[in-house]
């Protein structure tokens, strides 16, 4: 096992731009998705509690939400301004993801506001961890592409007549792709943290805990995935054609509200939702995890199977 790691680690270090990509360029995805958020204008305010006093008000649309939804929908691409009533319907609080936001102009010209407002300004991280989410999902796809190969060039019959257990092979080559991600991980979280980002409900030990869930669990799938594949180029066939259609439909990209009702049953069922929404609502706990750890052993189990018949 040990040998198996450091000569797939070595791999992996010897490849040009690839600790690079895996560590710094989600970085700079995150701040690209954020600044293209700041710069939305879309006339829409979604409010909390009871909408009366913003029914006279014109030029607006209006959308209901929950209070534990704020972050979500400002950290979405539809929505800048999220509006906190009263029972007697009176605005009492505002929390806009942008200075001189021209909703809040628009709407003290033509009402008047309750006192307590403020305006709460931070860089929302929840479409940025979407991404994330959807790269360390799908992070295990050099993992299976690794053993597709070495399968197909007589590397797996070699081993197994060798000196050295095939599952501590495979158990290697999984522990070096996992080393990398968790590295990855904890650069991004650093940045999320320093950068000040509203991480929801959950704090830094729960976040990391999900995106490192995320990555065992990719494990599992792409091994269980490759196990049944001929050809390499069919995991990026996978990824790519049946993973990121997925996220989308989880709210990878746009907000899962808006989305029609054939398109949120999809995203109810897709690791990608559950993944996001443990962050996005700080709904982390142990039952959870067990789960994703359970089904991705279950998915590591066939797929070692799969690929051990085939030797």
């Amino acid at each position: 096992m040990i040998q198996s790691f450091k000569m797939s680690f070595k791999i992996l270090k010897s490849t040009k731009g690839f600790f690079l990509s895996m560590v710094f360029m989600p970085i700079i995805m995150i701040i690209l998705v954020n600044l293209t958020l700041s710069y939305s204008n879309t006339p829409m305010i979604a409010y909390v509690g009871d909408s009366e006093s913003l029914m006279s008000v014109e030029g607006i649309r209006l959308k209901p939400i929950e209070k534990d939804e704020i972050d979500y929908f400002l950290g979405s691409n539809q929505g800048t301004l999220v509006v906190e009533c009263d029972k007697d319907g009176n605005i009492y609080r505002y929390h806009s993801s942008m200075k001189n936001n021209s909703l809040i102009s628009h709407l003290e010209k033509q009402m008047e506001l309750g006192t307590g407002k403020y305006i709460e300004e931070k860089p929302k991280v929840e479409y940025s961890v979407g991404l994330m989410i959807f790269k360390l999902i799908t992070g295990a796809s050099l993992f299976a592409t690794f053993l597709i190969i070495e399968r197909n060039n007589g590397i797996f019959l070699r081993i197994k007549n060798g000196k050295t257990p095939f599952p501590s092979y495979i158990l290697g080559k999984a522990l070096s792709i996992f080393f990398v991600y968790e590295i990855a991980s904890l650069v991004i979280i650093t940045f999320y943290y320093f950068a000040g980002y509203d991480l929801g409900n959950s704090d830094i030990l729960s976040i990391f805990l999900v995106f490192t869930s995320a990555v065992i669990f990719s494990l599992g799938l792409y091994l269980f995935v490759g196990s049944f594949m001929k050809n390499e180029g069919y995991i990026w066939v996978f990824s790519t054609g049946i993973l990121f259609p997925l996220a989308l439909c989880s709210g990878l990209l746009f907000p899962m509200e808006t989305m029609p009702s054939w398109m949120k049953a999809i995203g109810h069922i897709t690791p990608q939702y559950y993944f996001q929404s443990f962050i996005i609502k700080g709904d982390i706990n142990i039952t959870s995890i067990s789960v994703i750890f359970a089904v991705s052993l279950v998915f590591a189990f066939l797929g070692y199977r799969n690929f051990n018949k085939k030797i």
